[in-house]
């Protein structure tokens, strides 16, 4: 997923996965700008490394954007 995110997305900067106290799992990604994290929203799953992370997903249980300083 990695691999694809950096081959193919603009302004992807990383990305965290955390696993939280509850074993709920927390995928942290990095982008330049809220531009690029939309940009990168429009293109879906469209490499096999996103598929794969994708399909992995059971639930999207929030979504949120912030900046980091």
């Amino acid at each position: 997923m990695i691999a694809d995110f950096q081959a193919d997305r603009d302004g992807f900067l990383g990305a965290t996965l955390v696993q939280l106290s509850d074993g709920e799992w927390l995928d942290i990604v990095e982008w330049r700008s809220p531009a690029d994290f939309a940009a990168s929203r429009a293109k879906g799953g469209n490499l096999p490394g996103i598929q794969a992370f994708f399909a992995l997903i059971d639930e999207v249980v929030s979504m949120e954007e912030g900046t980091s300083r």
